[in-house]
């Protein structure tokens, strides 16, 4: 019995030396599945930060950091293979507005649907990324010649046409796209860049929805605007600017009771220079205050000239958004006004239904301001922006314009047949002309029509009740001298000098 005790001690040894060994390799294999899970989480984790720094958290696209990568990784496949690349710079079009006027939240919206839109019209192999903003970025690779990237962007510009859904209503949207070509165009990353920028923009001045190929004028341009900048710093301290005054007849009284105040720049070696050439750059830079400020001292001096002749004009002046959202601008007015010598009544000034709707000014405030000193209000070019007359109530608002293009469209009072529906009816060109002085008649507000190139048209603003027009069927823009004449042969002016302050 004896015997058999070392055996079974050694036995039961065995057992638990067994047993030990199984529970350590059970706590291995838990302590291995610890770590292989901690180790996926870590990797898992690893992988999201690295897609979140290199995507867009709203729109899922790249970003501009991955946007870089695939360009440099798209430059080296063109360069081995001899292929093409094509860059293109897509930014919406008045993108600011939809946000302001609509919200952020809708504003998201449109790019998340923009970018969707993008995505579907290139191939796996190319890349949309979103730059910043309103601002997107498309690669496209192995291409076979420059214009197959002229091609998917105007196939973009037709995919952005339809109308975006953005809480349960339509809205268009429109985009403006530059294109810069590999090596056509450039063989450095961040000149082509550059280049489709430039792009970018030339397409912005053709309008909305344009796509444009990169030319080397483009740079010469980019250049001269800095040029241009100097230059009319230049012209305003030494009094290269002038001002000419477009008549503006009262169509009740069928007599001049207003001019429109129109900026020139009398250069010493080019002549007289007009705003199209110079009027962009000078409102872009900040060099629109100092000048904003001579215009409308200058006009109403010019005012207060034309009450001592005899001619009370109200001088109608353009005010630039940098303008309006100048600190104290009201005040800055209120002295000019107090300097010349002539009653806020005789200035109207015009601005932009984009500047009235903008949500992050305080546009309803500064425009009382103003009507405090007497100063009528007028907005312009109304009927193309994303205002109507029915929002318009709130303000104190005198005056709407009506754009251009609907007075273009009182060609004729009477239709040419081929200008008529398909079931017989004439087309009516002046239904828009017409809504607008009834809607804004109704709101107390009187209508002012430009761009008055006839007779004809004339004649049928008079009849649907249209109350002033300006034009060159009356006349051009023309120096104060040349004003007065005209109002001295007309001999319609019958009211009383106002000489009060």
């Amino acid at each position: 019995m004896n015997s058999l005790l070392p055996v079974l001690a050694g036995l039961a040894f065995s057992l638990l030396a067994l047993w030990y060994g199984e529970l350590r390799v059970r706590g291995m294999r838990a302590r291995y599945a610890q770590l292989q899970s901690a180790l996926e989480a870590h990797r898992d984790a690893e992988m999201r930060l690295d897609y979140i720094a290199h995507h867009d958290n709203l729109t899922g696209l790249p970003n501009r950091l991955q946007c870089q990568l695939q360009l440099e990784h798209g430059i080296a496949y063109a360069r081995r293979h001899g292929s093409l690349l094509a860059v293109l710079f897509v930014d919406i079009d008045h993108f600011k507005a939809i946000n302001d006027n609509l919200g952020h939240d809708a504003g998201d919206q449109v790019l998340v649907q923009f970018a969707q839109r993008l995505r579907q019209c290139v191939r796996e192999v190319d890349t949309v990324a979103r730059q910043g903003g309103d601002e997107f970025i498309v690669l496209l690779t192995e291409l076979r010649c420059a214009q197959d990237a002229q091609q998917v962007a105007d196939k973009i510009n037709a995919a952005i046409a339809a109308p975006f859904l953005v809480h349960g209503e339509t809205l268009a949207v429109a985009a403006s796209i530059g294109i810069a070509v590999y090596p056509d165009d450039d063989l450095d990353i961040e000149a082509l860049l550059e280049k489709a920028d430039l792009a970018m923009y030339a397409a912005k001045q053709r309008g909305k929805g344009a796509g444009v190929r990169f030319a080397p004028s483009m740079q010469a341009k980019a250049y001269s605007r800095v040029v241009l900048e100097t230059a009319l710093r230049h012209a305003l301290e030494h009094g290269e600017f002038v001002l000419t005054y477009q008549p503006k007849l009262n169509l009740n009284e069928q007599k001049i009771t207003g001019v429109k105040a129109l900026l020139r720049w009398r250069h010493p070696e080019l002549g007289l220079v007009m705003p199209p050439d110079f009027l962009p750059v000078l409102e872009d830079s900040a060099l629109i205050l100092p000048v904003g400020a001579w215009v409308l001292a200058t006009a109403a001096a010019q005012a207060r000239r034309w009450m001592e002749l005899g001619h009370p004009l109200t001088v109608s002046v353009h005010l630039s958004q940098r303008q309006f959202y100048q600190k104290d601008i009201a005040g800055v007015f209120a002295d000019i006004l107090a300097q010349a010598g002539v009653p806020g009544r005789y200035i109207e000034l015009e601005i932009t239904e984009d500047m009235l709707i903008d949500k992050n000014q305080n546009c309803e405030a500064v425009l009382r301001q103003f009507k405090e000193l007497g100063m009528r209000i007028s907005i312009s070019d109304f009927g193309t922006g994303y205002a109507s007359l029915n929002y318009l109530r709130r303000f104190p608002v005198d005056l709407v314009k009506i754009n251009n293009s609907f007075v273009d469209d009182l060609r004729r009072a009477t239709p040419h047949p081929a200008e008529r529906h398909g079931d017989g009816r004439a087309a009516d060109e002046g239904a828009m002309v017409r809504a607008i002085i009834a809607m804004a008649h109704t709101l107390n507000m009187q209508v002012i029509a430009g761009g008055v190139e006839t007779g004809d048209q004339l004649a049928q603003l008079t009849a649907m009740g249209c109350d002033e027009a300006f034009g060159f069927c009356l006349s051009a823009a023309v120096p104060p001298d040349e004003l007065e004449t005209l109002l001295a042969n007309r001999r319609r002016l019958s009211a009383p000098v106002d000489t009060a302050v």
